[in-house]
């Protein structure tokens, strides 16, 4: 394909750069309307050749004119006056340097390759990471596939046992009766029975046998399983929502997660009902090292663990806290008003439904935060989690919370470590989860990424700026100090942030003109080209409010925020 068209195929944000390169100089309409023919010359040779330029020149003339002539067959009045003026603009530029144009197609071309190659690479390195991360979920998938496949072996196990013990039962008690009775039975027809009965005996201890060992799989499998979703899968998750609070890639995976804890649980709560099962074979029946006997309490307490543990980790929080009056900026919360919260348990079973009351606690475990404000959590602060019509899952949104700050000495020093909109804090939501038939109770709990909490509506862009840069900086979940001892961002790991900052209000990132800028502003104009150039906190900090006012020109959510104050206080 010619060059100009796989441009034309390229995003937004590639497009724009290739609109920097054209000008009223040398206009995008005559490499629209040329394409083929400017592709098919040697402009590098052109441009070192100054009787070959005057050719050339006379020729894209040529051009433009057979341009002008279809057109006119066209009726196209419009283009026509374009092609017009656009050739009286070439001869009065470069009429008598040819040269100079012939540099500027070249250099033009050379430029669209390297966009077209960037956005390659770009492409490559994101199916690359979509490949893989595609790969990764098919793995677990087919782990899961084993799990449920070990499931339904062990469930077939177990009525196999279960039928055979009925017979062996009844032939035991048939033999009875028949020596008892003898009922004309002869010494070799009884021997021959007692044979059967012994066999049977013998293929049901095997069996018994392999429905232990059948279980004990299936729980090393579900361990397995459970380990890489809680050590590697949920962590990934957050990590992925916490990128998508800054305005990075949607993270829309909770459904997929969700899937696979229930999967695990469902598992472990089938190994809990088989081991019911055997137990009430053993009762019926067992005999010197029988495997139930043996093996039961150990299975019994590994299977509670892991839905211990599997539980304990199930409680996240889908939605970020977030004021509706500003959508694309989660995590900074003004006092006084309301701001809403998700959570969701991720194992979908419907016997949990209704019974998980969560509480929402802001602060929960700082106790000892010199000079740092304190705040009561208003509104509704208790829910019921149950299962949502439109997805079957098991969630809790509270929609009606607010902060107030806490009055009177000893609330707040003058001789805090932080500036307000540095300020750290969390909210934490607890439940407790009865599991009556085991006695077991089960600690709940979910805390949300740090917020800072404001006062005033000016401090909005700078509260903002802080949940950027601690988002983008740092993977620990919670680290209520972090701006004691920021660390600094790189150029390449800032621009990043602050296009998907522009894109979240206007659905295009910032082109390279515009990174140019906000660079100059924070490296000067000798460092901007270098992507491993540091920021500071300190200068980010420092010139956050105008550059955050640069990316969002209208601040509709802050006049919302000031004109609801202003009705409530009149």
């Amino acid at each position: 394909m010619a060059q100009w068209g796989q441009l034309q195929m390229l995003d937004s944000k590639y497009l724009e750069q290739v609109d920097q390169l054209y000008d009223d100089s040398f206009p995008m309409d005559i490499r629209q309307y040329l394409s083929k023919w400017i592709e098919s010359i040697d402009w590098d040779t052109v441009a070192v050749q100054d009787s070959l330029a005057t050719v050339r020149f006379h020729d894209l003339l040529a051009q433009l004119d057979d341009q002008h002539s279809r057109f006119a067959l066209e009726n196209n009045f419009l283009l026509q006056h374009n092609i017009r003026k656009i050739k009286r603009n070439l001869q009065d530029r470069f009429q008598e340097d040819p040269v100079h144009m012939a540099m500027i197609i070249s250099r033009n071309l050379k430029e669209e390759l390297k966009i077209l190659e960037i956005a390659k690479s770009t492409e490559d390195e994101t199916d690359g990471a979509v490949s893989a991360m595609v790969v990764e979920k098919q793995k677990l998938d087919n782990k899961v596939k084993e799990m449920k496949h070990i499931v339904q072996v062990v469930d077939q196990n177990i009525k196999n046992v279960e039928d055979l013990q009925d017979e062996y039962d009844f032939k035991v008690n048939t033999l009875k009766n028949r020596e008892n009775e003898m009922n004309g039975m002869t010494v070799k027809e009884l021997e021959k029975e007692k044979m059967t009965v012994g066999r049977m005996c013998f293929e049901l201890k095997a069996k018994r046998q392999d429905a232990v060992l059948g279980l004990n799989e299936l729980l090393n499998v579900t361990q397995a399983l459970l380990a890489e979703l809680i050590s590697e899968e949920l962590p990934d998750w957050k990590q992925r929502q916490k990128i998508a609070c800054i305005g990075g890639p949607p993270n829309a995976c909770v459904d997929q997660l969700q899937n696979w804890f229930t999967a695990v649980a469902e598992s472990l709560q089938q190994v809990r009902q088989h081991l019911k099962k055997l137990q009430e074979l053993e009762q019926k029946f067992t005999y010197e090292n029988d495997p139930i006997t043996g093996k039961k309490a150990y299975l019994e307490a590994r299977a509670l663990e892991l839905l211990k543990n599997l539980l304990s980790n199930s409680l996240v929080v889908e939605r970020q806290p977030c004021m509706p009056t500003h959508p694309q900026r989660p995590l900074v919360l003004k006092t006084g008003v309301q701001f809403t919260v998700k959570l969701r348990f991720l194992v979908k079973l419907q016997e949990f439904n209704y019974q998980l009351k969560v509480k929402a606690l802001f602060d929960k475990d700082v106790t000892e935060k010199k000079g740092f404000r304190r705040f009561n959590i208003l509104g509704t602060n208790t829910k019921v989690m149950n299962m949502e019509e439109s997805n079957g899952s098991l969630a809790a949104e509270f929609r009606h919370l607010q902060l107030k700050e806490q009055k009177g000495p000893g609330n707040r020093t003058n001789d805090g470590p932080l500036i307000v909109t540095e300020e750290l804090h969390s909210l934490s939501f607890e439940s407790e989860l009865q599991l009556n038939q085991s006695g077991l109770d089960i600690k709940l709990e979910a805390i949300s990424l740090p917020v800072v909490v404001i006062s005033n509506v000016c401090q909005l862009p700078s509260g903002w700026a802080s949940i950027l840069w601690y988002n983008m900086l740092t993977t620990e979940p919670k680290n209520l100090k972090f701006f004691l001892s920021p660390p600094a961002a790189k150029w390449s790991q800032l621009s990043e942030v602050l296009s998907w900052q522009f894109s979240s209000v206007t659905k295009r990132g910032l082109n390279q003109e515009q990174l140019n800028m906000l660079a100059d502003k924070l490296l000067g104009t000798k460092a901007q080209r270098n992507p491993e150039g540091l920021i500071p906190w300190t200068k980010f900090c420092k010139v956050s409010h105008s550059l955050i006012s640069l990316i969002y020109p209208a601040d509709n959510d802050l006049i919302y925020i000031h004109n609801q104050e202003t009705q409530r206080a009149t």
